[in-house]
């Protein structure tokens, strides 16, 4: 898993607003490879089964329209632009390509469990020759991939108010992804004297990326240079 805490990773890929380059985005994405930055992305599920990459359910806080991705077919979401830029929505199959195995990749899986996200990303996934991991808040989808994707490197998220039993010690799990808030307590230090490696997220600031190195093996960064 080398690959896995050799490079600091991209939170969304690396978009700076002033530039007019937007999370989960092509352009935030080539930005973070041209950088030579791994990348974490979030995908949810569209009204046709399709992978989206995209963070919220809703469409309103980056396309100014109230309406859920689980409501609209791929096609229909590939039309919106993100906060009236040339900037579109994407499938994971595009944003693949666009990374073109140059770095790595870390997925995020959204929402509650379904099999129909899983399965896709599954037969995707199959054809992408470049280093990925897949992770997710929800135990129902670890669990999940740990059953039929044993050849994938696999994370659980936490936080100080989800996954935060010492039951997931005894979870077959590649690395944690651990809000940097979190990261002080006693259950990470847990997790470490296992050598689980430890991502944590968001680190945006000088006083975080300190208190993440002291840690983890790993970041997720925005609005820095780490």
């Amino acid at each position: 898993m080398s690959w896995l805490n050799k490079r600091p990773i991209a939170h969304r890929g690396l978009h700076n607003s002033a530039e007019n380059i937007f999370e989960n985005t092509k352009e935030a994405f080539l930005a973070a490879v041209n950088a030579n930055y791994a990348i974490e992305c979030d995908v949810v599920l569209s009204k046709d089964h399709e992978v989206v990459v995209f963070h919220d359910e809703n469409l309103r806080r980056l396309c100014q329209l109230d309406r859920n991705v689980s409501d609209m077919t791929m096609n229909e979401l590939r039309k919106q632009r993100i906060n009236k830029t040339n900037s579109n929505i994407i499938s994971l199959d595009e944003m693949l390509h666009i990374v073109s195995a140059h770095v790595p990749i870390i997925i995020e899986i959204k929402n509650e469990f379904t099999p129909y996200i899983v399965e896709r990303i599954q037969e995707i996934l199959r054809s992408y020759k470049g280093p990925v991991a897949l992770k997710s808040f929800n135990l129902k989808t670890v669990e999940w991939l740990i059953q039929f994707l044993p050849f994938i490197y696999k994370g659980l998220v936490i936080d100080t108010h989800t996954n935060n039993s010492e039951k997931i010690l005894d979870m077959n799990i590649d690395f944690i992804s651990c809000d940097i808030n979190f990261i002080d307590s006693s259950l990470v230090s847990k997790i470490k004297k296992k050598a689980i490696p430890i991502i944590a997220w968001t680190v945006n600031s000088e006083k975080k990326k300190e208190k993440a190195n002291s840690i983890a093996s790993n970041i997720i960064f925005e609005k820095i240079r780490p």
